[in-house]
């Protein structure tokens, strides 16, 4: 592990005391971050105020079955950084990002349209893949039929 994976550690864990997250270094150049969706958004203000982060690479989500898994990525002085958070299928919210990182916005309305998971806060949720009249669910949760919608009656 190199000084600057060192670095980011020790901020982000002097800096979150009292909150539930797993900091694990997988290789040079790469931390995994777990976090509870609820402290997402602290996080994320501690990247970009005491490490600087100005951008978010990406936002990745999947659907795991039981809930959905929402990551994070950040480039962070050649480390690349990823928050991961859950949320439960039959909740599927988590905090915008948007007011910290703006360019969050375009990934976020990309999750809401193809998964259901609703960034809370976002300023603009209007479809970005699906078409406006889209009626059809959300085509990358794993219980979506392409006759009719998903299982959770989202049309």
């Amino acid at each position: 592990m190199s000084s600057k994976e060192d670095h980011i550690r020790d901020i982000l864990q002097e800096k979150t005391k009292g909150i539930n997250l797993q900091i694990t270094v997988k290789r040079d150049r790469r931390i995994f971050i777990n976090l509870l969706r609820e402290d997402l958004k602290k996080v994320a203000e501690i990247l970009a105020e005491d490490l600087g982060t100005q951008h978010i690479s990406t936002i990745t989500a999947r659907d795991t079955g039981n809930n959905f898994e929402i990551l994070y990525h950040f480039f962070i002085d050649h480390v690349m950084v990823t928050l991961r958070t859950t949320c439960p299928r039959n909740e599927p919210t988590v905090d915008s990002l948007v007011s910290i990182f703006p360019g969050a916005i375009l990934y976020e309305r990309e999750i809401h349209d193809i998964l259901g998971i609703v960034p809370t806060k976002h300023p603009d949720l209007r479809r970005l893949v699906l078409p406006e009249d889209w009626s059809g669910g959300y085509p990358l949760r794993k219980d979506w039929k392409p006759e009719g919608g998903d299982t959770n009656g989202a049309r």
